[in-house]
């Protein structure tokens, strides 16, 4: 991947000015990224970047508009790659200037790829904290005994003592802990969102509709996309817990394997919440770019969103 080069590293820096008069150095390297998010790879996005720099360069100014930049930047995108690109980067940048935190959430059940998506939808959005629900189960498994809370110190799958093997007992088991686990993550995406900050949050523990229904009261500036990513195809599902065993041995495989029927249980419990509470679904195995749909997807909602006046 190219270094990250600003205009200084050439002739003269170019300062790019914001609506307040702050300036900032020009960097190719940011300037790639944002251009990221309309699906382009790394390398088409830093040809690009390089030459919006060229462009500024041969300019008799220091200084350039941030807004004058972007439409440069539509420009060069549309030569290079076309009206559908150009468009996709206009509206993700009118999307950016609403100024409101974003906080996309990504849910389902163990193993469909949820992290490998989160992954590459954070790049293309330069959102660089990702915050994940297991990551926070495990802190407050420190801090929280089994005693209080025996539901937080067993798999998603397994039921609290470990005898009742009914579904019953188990989704109830799973849907304690991911309560409880969603009751921290609403604290650490709201603590995000006030210091204005934008994340991408992923796990097993989000329960479609809550974490937007929470941060929507509390935080109602934040932007809050969410979805449902989910594998339709069980043999898929299966191959992809089967490379998980071999790929990632910490990440208990082996037990995942054996106990797919109950994940694949709890997938068709978060459908049917997804679906009640208006929640998006993706279908991890689409033949389609999944990254890209939803970026469009998370673009579309934040400019509905822009267009309510902000109660900060």
């Amino acid at each position: 991947m190219p270094r990250d080069l600003s205009i200084q590293d050439e002739a003269r820096l170019i300062q790019v000015k914001d609506r307040a008069g702050v300036g900032l150095p020009f960097s190719r390297g940011l300037m790639a990224t944002s251009i990221l998010a309309t699906g382009l790879g790394t390398e088409h996005a830093y040809r690009i970047a390089a030459r919006i720099a060229s462009v500024l360069q041969d300019r008799n100014s220091n200084e350039v508009d941030a807004e004058e930049l972007t439409e440069i930047a539509g420009r060069m995108i549309r030569e290079s790659a076309g009206d559908e690109h150009a468009k996709r980067y206009l509206a993700w940048r009118r999307a950016k200037r609403s100024g409101r935190p974003i906080v996309v959430c990504l849910g389902g059940s163990s193993g469909v790829g949820k992290s490998t998506i989160a992954t590459r939808l954070a790049l293309r959005l330069g959102v660089n904290r990702v915050v994940t629900t297991d990551a926070i189960r495990e802190v407050l498994r420190t801090v929280i005994p089994p005693t209080v809370l025996p539901e937080l110190h067993v798999s998603t799958y397994e039921s609290v003592d470990g005898q009742d093997g009914s579904f019953g007992a188990r989704f109830e088991s799973y849907r304690r802990q991911a309560r409880a686990v969603g009751a921290a993550t609403s604290a650490v995406a709201s603590r995000l969102v006030t210091e204005g900050r934008s994340a991408l949050i992923e796990g097993v523990h989000l329960l479609p509709g809550e974490l937007r229904a929470d941060l929507a009261e509390k935080k109602p500036d934040a932007v809050v996309v969410e979805f449902l990513l989910i594998l339709g195809d069980e043999r898929l599902h299966l191959g992809h817990l089967t490379r998980r065993l071999h790929s990632e041995p910490g990440r208990q495989g082996a037990r995942n394997l054996e106990n797919l029927e109950m994940i694949r249980r709890i997938q068709d419990e978060l459908r049917s919440m997804a679906e009640q509470a208006g929640v998006e679904e993706f279908d991890v195995a689409s033949p389609e770019d999944l990254t890209q749909r939803i970026v469009d997807q998370v673009v579309h909602q934040i400019e509905d969103r822009a267009e309510a006046p902000s109660t900060s």
